[in-house]
């Protein structure tokens, strides 16, 4: 049992050191690609990660996207309605419930993400130029690992 409690407790503490050093190293790398250039950096707050994960989820109601973003409804509602101002998401009535509305990405939505994940692959790769090929390797298949537990985890989660 004690081994069990260790490992939760090394687990814990590795999930808010990988989230931390994650989020520092992203902001280093934006910081470079942007530096002493005329554009600022870019927004990457709750906007571009609503149209991500619209675009992974195809489709949800506001309240769930609240929970995905760590939001509370009101300031989804407001981030919606200025992606829905910009042609980007859609409200959709739930044909079997009218109080339901369902968002979801437009074609422009879409295309936009695109572009966010063609921005992901340019950090990406200014993250990993200090690694070798093997490291490379490496880091793709831990993360492949630890994305297909979380996903295990997160089915085991919905289901209970």
């Amino acid at each position: 049992m004690e081994d069990v409690h260790s490992s939760i407790k090394e687990l814990a503490e590795l999930k808010l050191e990988y989230d931390i050093i994650s989020r520092k190293v992203l902001y280093d790398v934006m910081e470079k690609i942007f530096y002493n250039k005329s554009e600022p950096l870019p927004n990457l707050k709750n906007r571009n990660h609503a149209i991500l994960i619209l675009g992974r989820e195809k489709e949800m109601m506001p309240s769930t996207l609240a929970r995905f973003l760590n939001l509370k409804k009101s300031s989804v509602t407001s981030i919606i309605d200025y992606l829905e101002k910009d042609g980007l998401v859609k409200r959709t009535a739930d044909p079997m419930d009218r109080r339901k509305i369902w968002i979801s990405l437009t074609s422009s939505g879409y295309r936009y993400m695109d572009v966010l994940e063609g921005c992901v692959e340019k950090i990406v790769n200014v993250m990993l130029e200090g690694l070798e090929e093997d490291e490379i390797d490496e880091m793709l298949e831990s993360m492949r690992s630890v994305v297909n537990l979380e996903r295990k985890i997160s089915a085991y989660v919905s289901d209970n």
